[in-house]
């Protein structure tokens, strides 16, 4: 019997549900201590609060983070030596990687199966690779991917041809947000897909919710044929320079101490740039000074919701006892605004960062502005 710790890879583009996935099976663990590593492109990981605020990430689980770079590129080590600890550390019985969304999956594979942590000690002698799952966002493939006429379209962006790298190397093709499409829209999509992936386990979700023993130790990644193109004797990092000359996809962070005026901001969105392939983050409005607002854009999809409220707008008692629940709070906190902050990242191909932040900071309440709340497009309904 096998008693290494199985490894399950996560990829799929951005917003396409990765962390949905991680999620559900988080909720559906059982006794399993899980292990997770969560990738973001960013020098923020808006992925890693969200598991950690879960109701199902318990004591027992770990979770690592990985940010300002890819792990298939410039973090390859630090994702070895993370996945070597993790393993070696006997308190977990699973390890699932989140990747970024710009992460091609054929590089972290080999990183899982025969890499070696800084000390020499190769990753396969106490883990192995078990599953490599894509998760494609359906409604983002038909809408961008695929010709009126039904045919494979050979003339895709550099952005798109990652995703279709991520849909090739896989063992597990999980159809995600089915809900959005018709079925002769499902019948179609899948259709195309099978043109590039023919091997793989396909499964159709919504909310990436799918059954846990068909993502976890399946035994289904096999590394004889799976990365039969690569010689054992490459070097790790010649893949950096691949995943950075190839797609050229960059990200930002802009991070500002005063609330937009939402009738602007709403200006801004109206006029949303191509070039942005995925942006998320919190945002503060004047109009609602205690409500946080998680942003979510993903491709053409965009979602604004209120997702709870400021520390900063709490009693005074409340306050002193979320300092000694939040750890990192004392760190973020603002003599003048507590820990109200526009923080929001923005990944993308040939962005005009300084033309986007120019936008943005215009968009900024200025000290002197007297804004109406009831022009506020993003008040809730039945307020």
């Amino acid at each position: 019997m096998d008693k290494r710790i199985p490894v399950t890879v996560i990829s799929g583009y951005l917003g396409a549900g990765k962390t949905t996935l991680i999620l559900h099976l988080l909720k559906c663990k059982e006794q399993r201590r899980v292990g997770i590593i969560v990738n973001d492109l960013a020098a923020i990981n808006v992925d890693e609060k969200t598991i950690q605020k879960s109701p199902y990430f318990s004591k027992a689980d770990r979770l690592v983070a990985l940010t300002n770079g890819s792990i298939s590129g410039s973090l390859q080590q630090r994702l070895i030596d993370a996945i070597y600890r993790l393993a070696d550390s006997g308190d977990v019985d699973l390890i699932l990687i989140e990747s970024s969304g710009v992460v091609q999956p054929d590089m972290v594979a080999k990183f899982v199966s025969r890499g070696e942590n800084t000390d020499g000690r190769p990753l396969d002698k106490i883990c192995r690779l078990d599953t490599n799952v894509t998760i494609v966002d359906g409604f983002r493939v038909l809408q961008q991917f695929v010709p009126g006429r039904g045919e494979y379209n050979q003339d895709f962006t550099q952005s798109n041809q990652l995703i279709i790298n991520q849909i090739e190397f896989c063992d597990v093709l999980l159809f995600n947000k089915t809900d959005l499409l018709t079925p002769n829209q499902q019948d179609y999509l899948e259709k195309f897909v099978r043109q590039l992936q023919s091997h793989a386990h396909f499964l159709e979700a919504k909310f990436a919710i799918v059954p846990v023993n068909q993502v976890i130790n399946t035994h289904l990644f096999n590394e004889e044929t799976e990365l039969a193109d690569y010689d054992r004797s490459d070097d790790l990092s010649q893949f950096e320079e691949r995943h950075d000359l190839t797609f050229g996809i960059e990200s930002f962070v802009y991070r500002r101490r005063r609330p937009f005026n939402p009738q602007r901001f709403n200006h801004f969105l109206d006029h949303w740039s191509p070039t942005i392939t995925r942006c998320k983050g919190v945002m503060w409005l004047i109009t609602q000074p205690a409500r946080v607002f998680n942003i979510s854009q993903s491709g053409r999809a965009m979602d604004i919701i209120p997702s709870g409220y400021w520390v900063a707008t709490l009693k005074d008692w409340e306050i002193k006892k979320m300092f000694t629940v939040r750890k990192n709070l004392r760190e973020i906190w603002d003599n003048r605004f507590g820990d109200r902050v526009i923080e929001l990242v923005f990944i993308g191909q040939n962005m005009d960062k300084q033309a986007i932040i120019r936008d943005l900071d215009h968009c900024l309440v200025r000290e002197d502005e007297v804004v109406d709340s009831r022009d506020d497009p993003f008040k809730l309904k039945h307020e």
